[in-house]
């Protein structure tokens, strides 16, 4: 698989609620990503270290300011692991965030 999508880079920020509750908010940073499946090398390193990798996604360095997470096709990914390339684009493995995984 190997196609354009949207996705949305997203910044974890806590604002309270009227009672004094945090409650947690995402600010996403929209942008277009190549979507490719991960290398069987790549699902094999990653689950040594307990990840599941779901994707790996392209887009230019730019974009990408260190975000943690990533919203694709309304599910929330965890980045695990960055791959800044010679070509000004980065890499983004993700896994699908804890708590989202379909049972």
């Amino acid at each position: 698989m190997n196609k354009a999508a949207k996705i949305a880079l997203l910044t974890k920020e806590y604002e309270q609620d009227s009672v004094g509750e945090w409650i947690e908010t995402y600010t996403r940073n929209y942008v277009f990503a190549y979507v490719e499946s991960v290398t069987m090398n790549e699902f094999f390193q990653a689950g040594q270290q307990g990840f599941k990798p779901e994707f790996r996604f392209l887009t230019w360095a730019t974009e990408y300011d260190d975000e943690e997470e990533l919203e694709y096709n309304d599910k929330i990914y965890s980045i695990y692991r960055t791959y800044s390339r010679d070509d000004g684009r980065v890499e983004l493995y993700v896994t699908l965030k804890k708590g989202d995984e379909e049972e």
